[in-house]
């Protein structure tokens, strides 16, 4: 086998280390697999050498193992499987050695951990640390680095990982006497689904421990009993099984057990001393010296001496109980004085630990604070570009008008990109906007106030915050902006840009309202190829009920001035209802009834769109219930704008309808238009992704419409094709469109993919579909669009009638 790369070296240790959470075992042979194939490559060995230590059972001789292979690791210049083997093998001191010696030469190792680029490596590095700042009884420290790990599987995304790392923020939650937050923490583990027995398995452990100490004996006993004996041993972790069953001996010496006490005591009797921790020897003395007090037996004197010895070696991370049980056992042994002294450090110990409590939960709210800031620095930043979204323009530019900054907005649109992109590739395509945002972000260093944002595919907008002397000076700027070609990919591409300019006004005093009327401004200039147009009324002047039209549509949610209107779909195999289609109208208090093609495409172009989406998402989602209710079918297709989709907070939106309406996420599908996805492919299949594990499903509407699509389908996380009704409708009189709409049924279906065909109106269009196998078909001639009040009627009504004769092809 040929030397592999180093981050194929990575890799490797990811792979191991992420089938750890599924099973131990398996990621054991996975290592071993990779052991065997390694050929000369003795980097590749060291690591691999070093998970299959990692992921056995650990105790105390295995330090010189890890030892030798940092030495080994360090030879072959792997730095960072260097830094994971060294901590490892000062972790080990936990388990009995010099625990301050090993902390501080960990701490000497940490400005090198910090500096590990993969984030899983550095995770395996600091893990470690916990158990020495455990043992140190520094829980403030271990609250650190238990954030600072769940702060690195965030960037592994990895579930399992993402779970044990919640159970280390419950455990130091526990550690400090926080009963409640760590309870909060560790049933959370205990309640998912998807992680491997040894996470659980460490969970359980410390909510038994956290039972027992709280008094609850009956709540741990139900852990112990399914617990201590597991039918796969291996697959836990064999440091903590030994502290669990020491737990069980103690919870049945306790409850005067003496058959089970004495099994948990034969069982721990083969666990070598180097193996067992303080903890371990503590709550084992406890158990054996309550037992001799069940037999009535005397001889208490040695394990009282045992419990004495642990504690008065000072580890602070002992529970009180052990404490107290110490203080008793010395009294009875005669040793009042030290009975006192162990009273006094326990009383201490417990004002230690309310500090200690108070400064966890400050660590944990910060963390939590810190958290929140980067999902919102996330949320408002555009992931190809690097620069802010609309929502950040939007927030940065509402808080200079509240500072009286008067912002102007510049939007522009890069001309021929559209051709930029089919001629040189999407890839290209992408790095010119990318050199498009390195220009926005100088031309900003020409303004004391300035913010360049992309808004999505090839427009971006410039916000200037001083008034219209900057925004004169920024006109120069953009004459200049791309007088040189970008050099991209090694060629120069010479580009120009649309622009469409507003100013704040009294009129125009919020950053929506500015940010609408620049995107009137640049329809115009895109239209007249003006090159510099700035926003004033008589860009409207052409149709003056679009002035109003604005704040009408803002309020017409707010007002309940849509109607929902919907669609069924039928099964073509049989003709069952499988869904419905939300269409909305806007039933205008002096205009009357407004289609959507007269609203909707100025509520996209102005940003009033997102509160019609809102409303429209709420009403489906409370209909989708109320029909599951009734036992109906409750499968309702909502459309969404890409300008919704590309919202930071579309999952947020999403979760809380979900919440209000008590809807189920996988009754919900939304449509996206082919022509949306393709405007800006690397951001709008992320953000479809983010909404797919929600639980949504994803349809593409108007499949067929689109440019260069089938580069990216199967990419997208889409569940149902939708394919365009002006396929249907020419198919049945035209040789062309016929193979078109077959090639596009046929594609759905290999794809896995359910094929909606949209627009059948006639028997002959229905038949049709059926023989070239569509799935399922939508239009008048199935049923009409009806009000949300005929909905429930209609379906009673079919449901009544007759079944209609089995179709014929």
């Amino acid at each position: 086998m040929q030397s592999v790369s180093p981050g194929l070296h990575t890799q490797a240790v990811r792979r191991v280390w992420l089938a750890r959470y599924d099973s131990l075992a398996a990621a054991a042979e996975l290592a071993r697999q990779y052991l065997s194939q390694a050929g000369d490559d003795e980097r590749l060995k060291l690591r691999m050498q070093l998970m299959l230590a990692r992921l056995g059972p650990q105790s105390r001789s295995h330090a010189g193992l890890y030892e030798t292979l940092a030495e080994q690791l360090m030879v072959q210049g792997d730095r960072a499987g260097c830094l994971v083997a060294s901590s490892c093998a000062l972790g080990l001191a936990a388990l009995g050695g010099d625990v301050e010696a090993a902390l501080a030469a960990y701490e000497r190792l940490s400005v090198d951990i910090d500096r590990i680029e993969d984030p899983l490596e550095q995770h395996l590095a600091l893990g470690p640390s916990l158990y020495l700042y455990q043992c140190m009884g520094q829980l403030v420290s271990y609250m650190q680095q238990a954030c600072r790990m769940l702060r690195l599987v965030q960037q592994i995304d990895h579930s399992g990982m993402h779970l044990a790392a919640v159970a280390n923020v419950g455990i130091a939650h526990y550690l400090a006497g926080d009963e409640l937050q760590a309870r909060a923490c560790l049933e959370r583990v205990l309640a998912a689904n998807d992680l491997g027995g040894w996470v659980r398995f460490g969970a359980v452990a410390v909510l038994a421990e956290l039972y027992v100490s709280a008094g609850e004996l009956d709540r741990a006993l139900p852990l112990l009993e399914v617990w201590s004996f597991p039918d796969q041993p291996g697959e836990v972790d064999g440091a903590t099984l030994t502290h669990f069953r020491a737990l069980g001996a103690e919870v049945h010496a306790r409850l005067g057990h003496v058959a089970q006490t004495q099994a948990y005591l034969d069982l721990l009797a083969g666990v070598p001393e180097e193996a067992r921790g303080a903890d371990v020897r503590c709550t084992l003395a406890m158990a054996q010296a309550l037992h001799h007090r069940s037999l009535n037996r005397g001889g208490r004197g040695a394990e009282a001496q045992a419990l004495l010895q642990v504690i008065a070696a000072g580890d602070r991370s002992l529970p009180s109980r052990l404490w107290w049980m110490a203080a008793e056992l010395a009294a009875e042994q005669g040793q009042h004085e030290q009975a006192y002294r162990l009273l006094t450090q326990c009383r201490q110990r417990e004002l230690d630990r309310s500090r200690d409590m108070a400064a966890v939960r400050q660590v944990a709210a910060q963390y939590q604070l810190d958290a929140s800031e980067r999902a919102v620095e996330a949320a408002q930043r555009d992931l190809l570009t690097g620069l802010g979204n609309r929502e950040r323009l939007v927030a940065v530019g509402d808080i200079w008008l509240g500072r009286g900054l008067a912002p102007t907005v510049a939007m522009l649109n890069v001309r021929r990109f559209k051709a930029i992109n089919e001629a040189l590739g999407r890839d290209v395509g992408d790095a010119v906007l990318q050199a498009v945002a390195d220009r926005l972000r100088q031309a900003c260093l020409r303004c004391d106030h300035a913010l360049a944002g992309r808004i999505y595919a090839d427009q971006f907008a410039l916000v200037v915050g001083r008034g219209r002397g900057d925004a004169q000076l920024l006109q120069g700027a953009a004459a200049d902006l791309f007088a040189a070609p970008l050099e991209v990919a090694g060629q120069s591409v010479d580009i120009s840009a649309a622009w469409g300019v507003a100013h704040a006004t009294a009129e125009a005093n919020s950053m929506h309202r500015l940010m609408s009327q620049a995107e009137i401004a640049l329809h115009e200039d895109r239209r007249s190829d003006a090159g510099w147009t700035v926003y004033g009324r008589h860009l409207v002047q052409a149709d003056p009920r679009q002035l109003s039209l604005i704040s009408e549509l803002r309020r017409a949610a707010q007002r309940d001035e849509f109607v929902l209107m919907l669609q069924p779909k039928f099964r073509l195999a049989d003709d069952a209802v499988t869904s419905f289609e939300c269409l909305v109208r806007w039933e205008h208090p002096t205009r009357g009834m407004v289609p959507p093609a007269d609203f909707i495409p100025f509520a996209e172009q102005t940003g009033c769109i997102k509160g019609i989406t809102e409303w429209v998402l709420q009403r489906a989602m409370r209909l989708s219930r109320e029909l599951r209710a009734q036992g109906l079918c409750g499968r309702i297709a909502v459309n969404v704008s890409v300008h919704d989709v590309g919202l930071g907070g579309f999952c947020d939106l999403l979760r809380t309808l979900l919440s209000q309406t008590g809807a189920r996420a996988e009754d919900i599908w939304l449509e996206l238009t082919e022509g949306a996805v393709m405007k800006d492919p690397a951001t709008v299949i992320g953000r479809m992704r983010e909404v797919r594990a929600l639980g949504f499903e994803w349809s593409i509407d108007d499949f067929g419409t689109g440019q260069s699509s089938l580069a990216y389908l199967h990419m997208l996380p889409v569940t149902e094709l939708k394919i365009d009704r002006s396929f249907v409708r020419g198919a049945a009189n035209s040789g062309t469109m016929l193979t078109l709409l077959k090639a596009a049924i046929d594609l759905g279906r290999n794809l896995g993919l359910c094929t909606v065909a949209e627009g059948a109106e006639t028997a002959e269009e229905w038949a049709l579909l059926r023989q070239l196998r569509c799935d399922v078909a939508q239009g008048w001639y199935g049923a009409r669009p009806m009000p949300e009040a005929a909905l429930v009627p209609w379906l009673r009504q079919r449901a009544a009638a007759p079944a209609p004769a089995a179709p014929s092809d």
